[in-house]
């Protein structure tokens, strides 16, 4: 039988896990998204994740395409900001670093362009395997950029 104490215990820290996960989750979602890059990196990272569900039905591919019209203008608007972390980079480094910024933001456009024709196309197989590009341009884009 549980002794009152660690029954006590237990619904203490039963109460605190939930009311404290809410705070938690909002702390992280407000996390990056405050600045004009983080804004449209997360409408950029949105609109693609919708594209992933809507690119596979041909039927949709006139919503595809608005997708890829605004994911466009994210990343363009991403590519016109700087990313935070060159402020903490040393100052010999920081236009390289920026020029390696913009350089896979215009790779990322261009692959965004790709996706479109294809879509226009009615190309939605190609299309995926853009997509899966795309997130992998991400993966390494935040692996270096937003670490």
């Amino acid at each position: 039988m549980i002794r009152k104490t660690n029954l006590l215990a237990l619904i203490a820290l039963l109460a605190f896990a939930f009311t404290a996960a809410p705070f938690v989750r909002a702390a992280e979602e407000k996390k990056g998204t405050d600045s004009p890059l983080g804004k449209a990196m997360d409408e950029l990272g949105k609109t693609v994740k919708a594209l992933r569900k809507s690119v596979k039905d041909p039927a949709k591919n006139a919503d595809s395409l608005k997708l890829v019209e605004t994911a466009e203008k994210a990343a363009i608007a991403s590519k016109a900001e700087k990313p935070a972390m060159l402020e903490k980079a040393p100052e010999a480094k920081r236009a390289e670093l920026l020029a390696g910024y913009q350089k896979a933001m215009d790779e990322v456009i261009a692959t965004l362009g790709t996706l479109k024709k294809q879509i226009q196309e009615n190309k939605n197989e190609d299309a995926s395997e853009t997509l899966k590009k795309l997130k992998d341009l991400e993966e390494a884009g935040h692996e270096k950029y937003n670490p």
